[in-house]
């Protein structure tokens, strides 16, 4: 009996220490969980990408915080990865050298910066059509434009009347690279009107994480917190606010036809932003020069388009974390740019796909990526070549209508939201200025994982066709939640797993036996010094 219950008990500590070795792990699970955090203008495809690759059996958490502050957790080792569409300021360089931290931009996602509104014209009908310049949209985000029936809101619309109506210029109230990016848009565009508002503010005159609060405008946290006012029923009606184009189709809602340097008022569809792109052209650390993107001279170019980036180590990274993050590169990358339209942004081209792994190959750990040339048959990208010699898909080409203003001003030339890959022409090819390539940023220098990185060496490599699963608004809000409060409460260290799993086990185990000694009535004892059995 005695030798049955110590096999018992063996076996009983035996599966402990199995479910201890595995408590460390999600379940199907490849490699340590990635923690990353910033940009809310890219967080829509960053949240479809993360569940996409949990399907995988990777693990990556992604909290959308804000540029400003995904880049200081960043420099303060809190995220394993960060995301921007602004490189790291000065000040910020300086914490990073005091580190000895290396670093690397990588592109992840096109898109373009719009402007939703939410406004009824004098018969309470919904306005879809409303055209603005750059003059015009600059005024209403320095307060120099208050009311919906401005001269020169109705000069940007053919001389259509608005509404006496205030307007309500919604801004973001935490460091922004969606403010940096609109603010670049203005200071370039309208370098005279930027500048006495930032003299007036006390800001550089430059680009601005950080829009000034002014007369009239209300300052919203987060993307989600501007787009959700802007579309509010109660507060919304005369507000426009500035946010990635995805958060105003995720709730219905219009966004401005932007005038361009052809004179047309364009929407930030997938075609026009990658037509406009292809104008960018990118400095030797491979961040964006979009002086050349808001001059676009096509006529169904949409000026404010840009690029997000995700910012990465180039040394003294866990070589296990680069083998997960290798992986979620070469997927958003590929595969991932599959459903860019559909979420509301643009496909990212070949040559800034090489440029994405380039970095991989700079990334300790990671596996190999597909080799150029790039096909759909080694990168499933809609605007890869289908093979060699074959035509590329070139961007989405929506096949909605888009609105068609008759006020008798200049017809837009955008359409409506994409349905997928379906063009011949080559996609945007920005020209990228030499010395760009092979370069790690920060004081780490650039370094290339060696053969047989763990990981899998040719992950990604012939990915097969695969339907895309676009998460809903919803499903979105609550996976972006659920990643906030991962990064807030994981210790990658703590014991709790290991004791819970041990207490299981041995409950199981013991459990019976406790119960069987409880069902078993009295039983013979032998009494204090050997005497008469007694009753129990």
């Amino acid at each position: 009996m005695r030798r049955g219950r110590a096999a018992r008990i063996a076996a009983a500590l035996a599966l402990t220490a199995l479910t201890v070795g595995s408590a460390g792990a999600p379940a199907l699970a490849s490699g340590p969980a990635l923690s990353g955090a910033g940009s809310t203008w890219s967080a829509i495809a960053l949240a479809q990408w993360t569940a996409d690759v949990a399907r995988q059996g990777l693990s990556v958490n992604y909290q959308s915080v804000g540029s400003s502050a995904g880049r200081q957790f960043f420099i303060e080792n809190q995220v394993d990865f960060a995301a921007s569409e602004i490189p790291f300021y000065p000040n910020e360089l300086a914490q990073i050298r005091g580190e000895h931290k290396s670093f690397q931009y990588l592109p992840d996602v096109a898109g373009g910066t719009s402007l939703m509104y939410n406004l009824t014209d004098a018969t309470g009908a919904r306005v879809t059509d409303l055209q603005l310049s750059a003059p015009t949209a600059g005024g209403i985000f320095t307060g120099a434009i208050t009311n919906w029936d401005d001269p020169r809101i109705a000069a940007d619309n053919g001389g259509r009347p608005f509404p006496d109506q205030p307007i309500i210029p919604v801004i973001r109230s935490d460091g922004s690279g969606t403010s940096a990016q609109f603010s670049l848009y203005l200071a370039t565009k309208e370098p005279q009107m930027w500048a006495a508002f930032a003299s007036k503010n006390g800001i550089p005159d430059a680009s601005t994480s950080y829009w000034p609060n002014f007369p009239g405008s209300v300052a919203q946290k987060g993307s989600d917190g501007v787009a959700n006012f802007v579309a509010n029923s109660t507060v919304g009606p005369g507000a426009i606010g500035y946010v990635e184009y995805g958060y105003a189709t995720q709730r219905g809602f219009p966004v401005a036809l932007l005038r361009n340097a052809s004179g047309n008022y364009t929407l930030p569809t997938s075609q026009n932003v990658a037509t406009a792109l292809t104008h960018a052209t990118l400095n030797p650390d491979l961040t964006q020069n979009l002086g050349g993107v808001y001059d676009a001279p096509e006529a169904n170019a949409y000026a404010m388009s840009s690029y997000s980036y995700l910012i990465t180590e180039t040394t003294g990274f866990d070589p296990a974390k680069g083998a997960v993050l290798g992986q979620f590169i070469i997927y958003f990358a590929c595969q991932g740019q599959q459903e860019a339209a559909l979420l509301g942004y643009s496909p990212l081209p070949p040559n800034l796909v090489e440029d994405d792994f380039e970095a991989v190959e700079r990334i300790p750990g990671a596996p190999t990526p597909p080799q150029p040339p790039l096909t759909r048959e080694n990168c499933n990208n809609p605007t890869m070549p289908t093979g060699p010699g074959g035509s590329t898909g070139g961007s989405p080409t929506p096949t909605g209508s888009g609105p068609t203003p008759t006020n008798g001003g200049p017809t837009p030339t955008s359409t409506g939201p994409g349905t997928g890959p379906t063009g011949t022409g080559t996609g945007p090819t920005p020209t990228s200025t030499a010395g760009g390539k092979g370069h790690g940023g920060g004081n780490g220098p650039a370094t290339s994982p060696s053969a047989g990185a763990t990981g899998g060496a040719t992950y990604g490599a012939s990915p097969p066709p695969s339907p895309v699963h676009t998460l809903s608004a919803s499903q979105q809000a609550v996976k972006l939640k659920a990643a906030a409060h991962t990064v807030a409460t994981t210790t990658p260290d703590s014991s709790l797993p290991l004791v819970i799993a041990a207490v299981a086990v041995l409950a199981l185990f013991f459990g019976p036996l406790v119960w069987q000694r409880r069902r078993s009535g009295p039983r013979d004892t032998v009494g204090p010094g050997g005497g008469a059995p007694r009753s129990g």
